[in-house]
């Protein structure tokens, strides 16, 4: 019997995740090295399809929806362990899963975690009473709001690591490089010249055709995506996660970029979660402390309002294909929205809006058709997005007028 994996969204979390989740199914967000379905997809070897929300579905498809083929569909020889999306890989739980049988349901502390059914109709009978409850008793690690990504992530960067290293063997790296531990591994194509890596607390990973450039220090626990260029001089400190195809430059620490972005200069970023397709100008830094060492507030899109965080530190969370100018400087725990244009010169609020433009003479919305073009000419300079279908931001852009002004620009 074949199996299929299916990543649930829950509606509240997907609320309580915005801005990351409002361009993707929350199985799809970056923590660690990989996203949350790459790890899955690893560990199970097999098929995986999202059940999240309708505007989605030209990029994040679910079974009914994706045009399975006829195969698919008239098997009844196939189980489907359906997973809550928020809920992270550890070594205890996938134990766990691959011991849940069909009809079973996997519970921690009042919450499904998990269910298998060779039902195709699942969708509407998710775990109902004809399941056998499972108690759990790993230590489940859940993505609940925007600061648990970079909360999490070191723990998800170790986890990551030995999931996609274990049984094979790093490039090796050359004596142009300082190294200190063993604890590397680099993919190949990867480049590295005149750099220094420091892997005596933690690892270090280097995604395949990355370009490592001369002065870069890179301290585990670290990882570089796939293609990704770290500028000469940069420097990345412990718990820093960068995507695919990004170019990252100046202090970066504890922090997470998701894929295709770019902080190419100098500036500090800490404690902080940066979208897919954004550009942080040159000179920008984020403050992650506040100065009476008081807990972080966070604007949260499901209360309309500001939010403790119970943390002391927390910089930057910024949603997908937004863009700010050179030297912007952001608060203490800052919130921007999917698809703003910020170019101020004094402190950016603690909450910008989805499709904001903010200059220093006004703060306005950002034309629909213009970030369209915009989207048009990113893949005209051969700048790489995953983004199908326009559709998903137009959605985004309507349901997020309520936290905009009438104005356009």
């Amino acid at each position: 019997m074949s199996l299929i994996l299916v990543l649930f969204d829950d509606s509240q979390v997907r609320l309580n995740l915005l801005p990351l989740s409002a361009t993707r199914a929350v199985g799809n967000l970056r923590v660690g090295i990989a996203t949350i379905n790459e790890k899955w997809e690893c560990i199970f070897q097999t098929k995986l399809f999202y059940l999240t929300e309708d505007y989605l579905a030209p990029n994040f498809s679910f079974f009914e929806t994706q045009g399975q083929t006829n195969e698919v569909k008239e098997s009844k020889e196939i189980e489907y362990l359906v997973i809550r999306s928020n809920v992270l890989p550890s070594e205890a739980l996938v134990r766990e899963l691959e011991k849940v049988k069909t009809g079973e349901v996997l519970w921690k502390d009042d919450l499904w975690i998990a269910y298998k059914t060779t039902d195709q109709n699942f969708v509407k009978n998710y775990p109902n009473d004809d399941f056998k409850a499972v108690q759990s008793s790993a230590d489940i690690q859940y993505l609940n709001h925007p600061e648990d990504i970079f909360l999490q992530n070191k723990s998800k960067l170790l986890f990551d690591f030995n999931l996609f290293t274990r049984n094979r063997k790093s490039q090796p790296i050359n004596n142009s490089n300082t190294v200190f531990g063993d604890w590397i591994f680099v993919e190949a194509g990867a480049q590295l010249n005149g750099v220094t890596l420091n892997s005596l607390d933690g690892p270090i990973y280097i995604g395949y055709d990355a370009n490592i450039e001369e002065g870069s220090f890179l301290k585990g626990y670290t990882a570089i995506g796939d293609r990704t260029r770290v500028k000469t001089g940069a420097r990345l400190y412990m718990n820093t996660s960068v995507g695919p195809d990004c170019t990252v430059a100046g202090e970066i620490n504890n922090s997470v970029i998701w894929g295709n972005s770019a902080k190419g200069h100098e500036g500090y970023l800490g404690c902080s979660v940066i979208g897919q397709g954004c550009n942080i100008g040159a000179g920008s830094s984020t403050s992650n402390l506040k100065n009476n060492w008081s807990a972080v507030r966070l604007f949260d899109y499901r209360l309309n309002n500001f939010r403790d965080t119970e943390q002391h530190k927390c910089g930057l969370i910024m949603g997908d294909f937004s863009m700010v100018g050179i030297n912007s400087s952001f608060k203490t725990g800052a919130v921007v929205g999917v698809g703003a244009q910020i170019a101020l010169s004094t402190f950016i609020p603690k909450f910008v809006a989805d499709f904001t433009w903010l200059t220093d003479t006004e703060q306005t919305t950002y034309i629909f058709d213009k970030f369209e073009k915009m989207m048009v000419n990113r893949v005209k300079l051969g700048l790489p997005h995953s983004f199908t279908d326009i559709s998903i931001f137009r959605y985004i852009f309507e349901q997020s007028s309520k936290w905009r002004g009438n104005n356009q620009h």
